[in-house]
């Protein structure tokens, strides 16, 4: 559902706006994902696991109840059947190079930024932390504060690029790797390494992601279905992969994997990928 709300803001607003509104949408989408970490441990230390799951029903349906209410009636802007909407897909990945570039560089920084905080609560329970679930989801405050990042930055994409983002905020997740490896026994160092991975993560997706949905007006929610769609693969992928390592090597495993993926999105900025008639230099 949130996904959807993202091509939408960006084919109302303002090309003056664009950025900033999306980067708005972002920000509070981050918020709300970090947020629930806090208060699913605080509940599920007072009240038990299954009330988290009882809170999030009540909460989606509030949801429902505030879209069904405040959403404008929006009428279809293509008139292809759905079948015909999921082979276009391919297409679009097929049309746009930047497309495939931005997705890529995007889920390989996603697969780092799942790595640490799929791992995370594994390494808080030893020693010398051994915290609790609520410590442990108290940790996703930290990430909040990544999430400001988006406001900031918002302003200054279209000014430095795309590509500039990308390489900033993979120096970043590389940093807080490292961070993360020599202070793995210390909550400062760990902290300032979720700070700094949750904003480098922002980075590169909020300039990817509102870079793609500029490609084509005629199919912003499926170009954006072809970007978010290839980005979860990333951070599926990185929640699995890092899993296995942390069973083998513990946690300097890990952290091999969050470098190796954020090496591979570095990398990726090699690539400049030909330009289709109607992609532009933001890029």
């Amino acid at each position: 559902m949130p996904q959807f709300f993202i091509p939408l803001v960006s084919y109302h607003s303002a090309p003056a706006h664009k950025v900033r509104n999306v980067g708005i949408i972002q920000s509070c989408l981050l918020i709300g994902i970090l947020g629930s970490r806090v208060f699913s441990g605080f509940l599920a230390d007072v009240w038990g696991w299954r009330s988290v799951y009882f809170v999030a029903c009540a909460f989606m349906l509030g949801c429902f109840l505030m879209i069904y209410k405040m959403l404008p009636v929006l009428s279809a802007r293509s008139q292809e059947t759905y079948a015909g909407l999921m082979k276009s897909l391919l297409r679009l990945l097929y049309k746009y190079p930047y497309l495939r570039i931005a997705s890529l560089r995007a889920a390989l920084a996603y697969a780092s930024f799942f790595a640490l905080w799929s791992c995370l609560a594994f390494r808080m329970k030893q020693e010398p932390f051994f915290a609790s679930d609520d410590i442990i989801g108290a940790l996703g405050l930290c990430g909040l504060a990544g999430a400001s990042t988006v406001v900031f930055i918002s302003g200054y994409i279209q000014k430095y690029g795309v590509r500039f983002f990308s390489i900033v905020g993979g120096c970043v997740i590389l940093a807080a790797w490292l961070l993360a490896f020599f202070g793995n026994d210390s909550y400062l160092w760990m902290i300032i390494a979720i700070l700094l991975i949750d904003a480098g993560m922002q980075c590169i997706h909020l300039s990817n992601q509102t870079s793609v949905v500029t490609l084509d007006a005629s199919a912003i929610n499926r170009v954006n279905t072809v970007y978010m769609t290839i980005y979860f693969l990333g951070g599926s992928a990185g929640t699995f992969v890092s899993g296995l390592f942390w069973q083998h090597y513990g946690w300097a495993g890990v952290v091999g994997v969050g470098v190796a993926f954020t090496v591979a999105s570095l990398f990726v900025n090699c690539f400049q990928p030909r330009l289709h008639k109607d992609e532009c230099s933001i890029f």
